[in-house]
């Protein structure tokens, strides 16, 4: 059974240690699993965060769609994060980043993972010599047949190598996988968790604007009738009237089957019977400005059956008259509005020689 390797590398500078860390497959999982749960952590404290600010400023949202936002984001960017994590724990890289284990003056990874083990990065430069089971391999050799383009030396079981490049050092030695996981450089975690800041940001943003505010509780004094029970029968009457009012624009859907000429404000006379309750016992159109031309009492007496009033000290039975504005359907133009005003203006003229036809004839009498 093939038994899991560790590399540990050391940085010199002209003989000095400057570090020392060792990689290993336990130290990807462990590195992963740390920044998983300190991202998935952070995101759950930030949905908590925002809950209690929507609660403080009187706003809710959809249960389960915020839960299921965060749940999404949360899961996303906690992965993102320790894909992350696992791919620096798996490499050991140099250059001039701050993320880099080592300075040097081109950024590569100098030890990394793959699927067939551990390998070596050589660039022109690099002297030394890797020592095995087999005889020393100098890497002059290896660095010149390269190039100047990098070539991969694998790295096997029980192998050092020494790599010198000016006063930088390298010390590689595989060894066997023991002892406690290592964990990533100091810091290299929370740079990976402070990149996942953006979409929780995000997510608190539209959280926010997606939320409404709270419904308020109705309560008794709510319920209670707008009419005092020590009201008047004219003070009855006269919030009735306001009422009716309010609910008049209902109306407006009588008149938009009906000639142009019918499209225009008026007056009608609303008789109702109405319990304690406010409720509708029955209902009738007493009187309108409408005349044969426009047959609106029928769908007027239709409106006014779902209309509905507050309760009233007493039964009552009264007439409430109601302007009717004009409907909010545009007017027509061109021919339409030409014809239309046609129509009106003989209505007009028929109805004022009638007038006058009836006080002549009243005068003879």
């Amino acid at each position: 059974m093939k038994k899991a390797q560790s590399i540990e590398i050391a940085y010199l500078i002209n003989g000095e240690v400057i570090s020392e860390r060792r990689l290993s497959q336990r130290g990807e999982w462990r590195s992963a699993a740390s920044t998983f749960g300190l991202v998935v952590a952070m995101s759950t404290a930030a949905a908590l965060v925002v809950a209690l600010v929507l609660q403080g400023a009187h706003r809710v949202v959809y249960g389960p769609a915020y839960v299921g936002l965060w749940i999404v984001i949360g899961l996303g960017v906690a992965a993102l994060a320790a894909s992350r994590a696992a791919g620096r724990a798996r490499a050991y890289s140099i250059g001039a980043g701050i993320d880099d284990d080592a300075f040097s003056a081109l950024a590569f990874p100098l030890v990394r993972r793959t699927r067939a083990g551990y390998r070596i990065a050589l660039i022109p430069g690099f002297t030394g010599r890797i020592d095995g089971e087999r005889a020393p391999l100098p890497l002059e050799s290896l660095a010149r047949e390269a190039g100047n383009r990098l070539v991969d030396v694998p790295l096997e079981p029980g192998a050092r190598a020494e790599l010198t490049l000016g006063a930088t050092t390298f010390v590689i030695r595989s060894v066997p996988d023991s002892g406690r996981s290592p964990a990533l450089p100091s810091g290299a975690a929370r740079r990976f968790v402070r990149r996942t800041f953006l979409p929780l940001e995000l997510a608190a943003v539209a959280s926010i604007f997606c939320a409404v505010p709270v419904g308020a509780q109705i309560g008794e004094a709510d319920m209670k009738s707008a009419i005092p029970s020590h009201a008047t029968p004219w003070e009855i009457e006269k919030a009735l009237r306001a009422e009716a009012q309010t609910q008049a624009s209902a109306l407006h859907q009588c008149f938009d089957v009906l000639p142009i000429s019918c499209q225009r404000s008026g007056y009608v006379g609303v008789g109702v019977s109405l319990s304690r309750e406010g409720e509708i016992r029955s209902h009738w159109i007493a009187r309108s400005t409408y005349g044969a031309e426009c047959p609106v009492e029928q769908c007027m007496s239709d409106v006014v059956s779902s209309w509905f009033f507050e309760p009233i000290p007493e039964s009552i039975r009264v007439v409430l008259p109601v302007q009717v504005l004009r409907t909010d359907r545009p007017l027509p133009y061109g021919p339409a509005r030409a014809a239309a005003d046609f129509e009106r203006s003989s209505f007009r003229e028929h109805a004022s020689v009638e007038n006058v036809e009836k006080k002549a004839q009243s005068s003879v009498n």
